[in-house]
């Protein structure tokens, strides 16, 4: 293979309808495939979202040519495993010269699930960008050895060989801007947004977290790693200027890890003038958010907050390693609503030590607090995490269908004191005793402020409401 010739690129994320149960799949931008894409831009790449584009596997397999990439890699999530190894027996089925490779948190976690299944060429580990540049690096000079790539595993003689880790990418500003020109959907949304034109962004990698649900160490570690104020503010003033955006959602893990980079954003946004909406759809630990920063997020432009509190029982909440004071939580909303930001609350239901109790004080603590959204998950329990391995150990995991490993599905374990349909009936309850009040639904009203948000909350309060009836 001559070096001048660009390599043909494919890169998808699997359908996900299955992960969802009753509720539609949302069409959620792959944005690490789009920062994949950006780091080899002098290659033919192309993205192909199968859930957003509306692509089945029986379609991807009538459309695919023998020969057609030299290179086709596979984002997987767990509830994406078995999509994702359909995708690649059905690659190599009609092109077995294809490189496929598969990356993402299952596969850094289980590599052997899809090496083992012959279908996969390589597993990239942990963060991909330089992984992936130097793959495709080798696959041009006409190679097929990656024994010198690290940060991958593959197979030899029927042996998995892993070759050692890749350092983290320390300096995130030398990263490209993500590649969103080649997503083919024009409609990707987000739940509750106030306008349709909003794009997401990660200004950060890492979170120092010591949460044993939580599986986003395992791709960035917990190593807090942040783009400079002006190399974020420059990606959001292009998204402005260039794409049109009117909201932008910062996906980091943890934004305010670093107190003076939030003053530093929040400066040079003024600075710029940039007039644009921001919201935090993933959260923010409470114990970083004090008055200081509260006020810096609503001065930069933010109408919208999350806030990971997981339970209302702190007795649960300290069986989690997430170390926070439910005092805080209830500090940090308090701030947040009186300066003027709407706020989601998180909880999870059904975290070890979990019972009718705890989870009768989460509903009380939810309702005293009273942020605007309160979402009531009940836990998925991923393997690699701690809280997985806690649960096997003890036989209370109930099924290894992976694609059941996701929050719109039935619980997938049992808890000493309950079962799954116990924590189904009080997740039930949870979003009925918060929601239909009164005073909430009045709330609600109110902050109906565009028809964009209202087009998308009758959807979202449709589904709850079946949801709660059991249907």
């Amino acid at each position: 293979m001559s070096e001048s010739r660009k390599l043909k690129i494919l890169l998808v994320s699997p359908p996900q309808q299955n992960s969802y149960g009753k509720w539609k799949a949302p069409k959620q931008i792959p944005l690490g495939l789009a920062y994949l894409a950006s780091a080899v831009p002098e290659e033919n790449v192309s993205i192909l979202d199968m859930e957003a584009d509306g692509i089945s596997p029986e379609h991807f397999a009538k459309n695919l040519h023998r020969g057609e990439y030299d290179l086709i890699g596979i984002s997987v999530v767990t509830p994406t495993v078995f999509a994702a190894l359909e995708l690649a027996r059905i690659i190599k089925s009609i092109s077995p010269e294809t490189i496929v490779i598969c990356g993402g948190v299952h596969p850094t976690i289980l590599p052997e699930d899809f090496l083992k299944t012959g279908n996969v060429d390589l597993v990239v580990k942990g963060e991909g960008e330089n992984t992936f540049r130097e793959i495709v690096s080798i696959l041009k000079y006409g190679s097929n050895d990656f024994s010198v790539v690290t940060g991958v595993l593959f197979t030899r003689n029927g042996q998995v060989i892993e070759n050692p880790s890749r350092s983290l990418i320390e300096d995130l500003d030398v990263l490209n801007y993500p590649s969103r020109d080649l997503l083919r959907c024009k409609s990707y949304s987000f739940p509750d947004t106030l306008y349709k034109s909003a794009f997401p962004i990660i200004t950060s990698r890492g979170c120092p977290g010591l949460c044993n649900y939580c599986m986003s160490h395992k791709i960035h570690s917990r190593k807090f790693r942040a783009r400079s104020a002006e190399n974020v503010v420059d990606e959001m003033e292009m998204l402005v200027k260039d794409l049109k955006a009117r909201e932008i959602h910062i996906w980091d893990d943890n934004f305010a890890t670093d107190k003076d980079r939030v003053f530093a954003i929040r400066d040079e946004i003024i600075r710029r003038n940039l007039k644009v909406k921001i919201a935090f759809p993933h959260g923010i630990r409470a114990d970083f958010l004090d008055f200081e920063v509260i006020s810096a997020l609503k001065e930069m432009g933010t109408y919208s907050i999350g806030i990971g509190i997981e339970s209302g029982c702190q007795r649960i909440l300290d069986l989690t390693g997430k170390g926070i004071d439910l005092r805080q939580i209830e500090a940090s909303i308090r701030i947040a609503r009186k300066i003027g930001l709407e706020v989601w609350a998180f909880f999870i239901l059904g975290l070890p030590g979990e019972n009718a109790a705890s989870i009768l004080e989460t509903i009380e603590f939810a309702k005293k607090t009273d942020p605007d959204i309160a979402k009531f998950h009940i836990l998925t329990p991923f393997p690699g995490s701690e809280i997985y391995d806690y649960l096997k150990k003890r036989d209370l995991i109930l099924t290894d269908d992976y694609s059941q490993y996701s929050f719109h599905t039935p619980p997938v374990h049992r808890l000493e004191e309950m079962e799954p349909s116990d924590l189904l009936r009080w997740q039930r309850k949870a979003y009925r005793r918060f929601f239909f009040r009164p005073k909430k639904i009045f709330q609600h009203i109110l902050r109906i402020k565009t028809l964009y948000r209202l087009t998308l909350n009758l959807k979202i309060g449709f589904g709850m409401i079946r949801m709660i009836l059991g249907r």
